[in-house]
């Protein structure tokens, strides 16, 4: 198998592919109902056919089964390992895998003489552009089963009363009649319809791990969802879709929001974010992830950037005379109670400053996050150096 041959070059990230394909092998090894369809999930993955003709041209040898002891059984028991033709080396020489090559620009693009087709500023966000594309986006993967098991419309093959229809899904989770699944210039989407479209399919994306063809009605029915698997490559989808138009927000991937639009963020604080995230106690995780939830969201007020602060203020309150006495930090640390103290972020009184913008809210909000990432690592070497 020649895994520098483009056919074989990966078009899901890497570990997305590794997971699925050992949640698959996994799953068919323990559910005796469970059907893996691995042409399928090569046909996704890669960009060419190559690795799922490989596959379906292989002996369809499934699982070997070697003894392995069992200290609470019989000592002859034997449980199944799964040895998947072409799936299982994927799997283990994934780290040899690579994606396509980014194409390089085309002569005219090269030499500067390509026509402007875009009048925007650049950077500007382009909300038409990302309509478009997401509408485009929803139909074709609608059309390929990832919104549960919606079947082709008038299939005689299913009953009328067992069909529930993606609109029907989307206004059970919406409350009310949701926007329309499909954007022209008739009948377009504003922006915010736009959001919550994209939150609201993200809670129903699911990839199917099965599909059977019916010839009579000429189309696929889909069957063994994957929800995790489903809606982490819709995030991927639909965040390179909100880069491509310049749209300042994504959909987070962890955390309390995670499916939410969120404002994005420069490389390094997006890495302190996620550092931040693993705290060592579940009441730690819960209030430092709801501080960043609170202040990242797309539609976060003034009041809730304070209360956001607020909290991570009470996250670093008990290290205040411990953990930072007595060190470099103390002094940054006091500073910045002193600065949440006479700005009306902890106390709120009335003689405290309020007139500042929302930079200096920024400021103060990634100044102690950064103090809380601080005390949990130096919480953490000095733990090393007890033991």
């Amino acid at each position: 198998m020649d895994l520098t041959d483009p056919e074989y070059a990966l078009a899901w990230p890497r570990e997305v592919f590794v997971a699925e394909a050992n949640a698959m092998m996994k799953a068919e090894r323990e559910r005796t109902s469970f059907r893996a369809n691995y042409e399928l999930l090569l046909e996704e993955a890669f960009v060419g056919k190559a690795p799922m003709m490989d596959y379906s041209a292989s002996p369809k040898s499934t699982f070997a089964r070697r003894p392995q002891p069992d200290p609470w059984d019989d000592p002859w028991s034997t449980k199944t390992t799964p040895d998947i033709p072409i799936v299982s080396e994927l799997v283990r020489r994934a780290d040899e895998l690579v994606h396509p090559r980014a194409r390089r620009p085309y002569f005219s693009r090269r030499n500067g003489t390509a026509p402007a087709t875009d009048p925007r500023p650049p950077g500007e966000p382009d909300w038409a552009s990302a309509k478009v594309r997401f509408s485009e986006f929803i139909t074709r993967w609608q059309a390929i089963g990832y919104f549960g098991e919606v079947y082709p419309d008038g299939c005689d093959d299913v009953r009328s009363d067992l069909i529930v229809s993606l609109d029907e899904k989307l206004t059970d989770l919406y409350g009310e009649q949701p926007p329309p699944l499909r954007h022209s210039e008739t009948d377009g989407w504003s922006d915010e319809e736009l959001c919550d479209l994209v939150e609201l399919l993200h809670d129903l994306a699911a990839r199917p791990r099965d599909r059977w063809y019916h010839d009579y009605e000429d189309h696929f029915h889909y069957s063994d969802h994957s929800i995790r698997t489903g809606q982490m490559l819709y995030r991927i989808r639909v965040n390179d879709l909100l880069a491509a138009a310049n749209l300042r927000f994504r959909l987070a991937s962890d955390g309390e929001d995670v499916g939410r639009l969120v404002t994005i963020t420069d490389d390094s604080r997006a890495e302190l974010l996620v550092r931040v995230a693993e705290q060592p106690t579940n009441r730690l995780t819960d209030q430092v992830g709801h501080a960043i939830a609170l202040y990242r969201s797309r539609q976060s007020t003034r009041e809730d950037k304070i209360s956001a602060i607020r909290e991570l203020m009470a996250v670093l309150e008990p290290d205040r005379y411990t953990v930072l006495k007595g060190t470099a930090a103390e002094k940054d640390n006091e500073s910045l109670f002193l600065i949440a103290n006479r700005y009306a972020i902890r106390h709120n009184k009335d003689d405290q400053l309020r007139d500042y913008n929302h930079a200096f809210l920024d400021w103060v909000f990634w100044a102690a996050l950064a103090m809380v990432q601080l005390c949990k690592e130096m919480k953490a070497e000095s733990a090393a150096q007890r033991t």
